[in-house]
């Protein structure tokens, strides 16, 4: 029967610890504190039921606000897109100063129709 071949290195006599690291002071030597970890505090207006109430409050309106879509620094490159009711195979291009744009999405590239 096959045995297991063990090594030793020197100074490998180390323990696994648990806690949180605070500092390295060098090779092979950590500062960690152990205990209880505290708990996070959650604020009231971050928790389960605050959070639902919100998201059903905003999937309950249709539509969403122009200043959601169209805010920061590169609002001038951010277009909302929706489909044209008349032709569903057309899409509407709307931009950030409000301008509207009636075309088809062509190889992943919107395209403005001519007409």
């Amino acid at each position: 029967m096959a045995r297991e071949k063990t090594t030793s290195r020197e100074g490998s006599t180390g323990q696994l610890v648990q806690g949180r690291p605070v500092a390295v002071l060098g090779r092979g030597m950590a500062l960690v504190k152990v205990g209880k970890a505290p708990r996070p505090q959650v604020r009231p207006e971050d928790n389960t039921t605050a959070l639902m109430k919100k998201a059903a409050r905003a999937l309950g309106k249709p539509g969403i606000d122009r200043s959601v879509v169209f805010r920061g620094p590169n609002a001038a490159k951010v277009y909302a897109y929706s489909a044209y009711p008349p032709d569903p195979s057309k899409i509407v291009r709307e931009a950030a100063d409000g301008t509207k744009v009636i075309g088809r999405m062509v190889d992943g590239r919107f395209r403005a129709s001519k007409a």
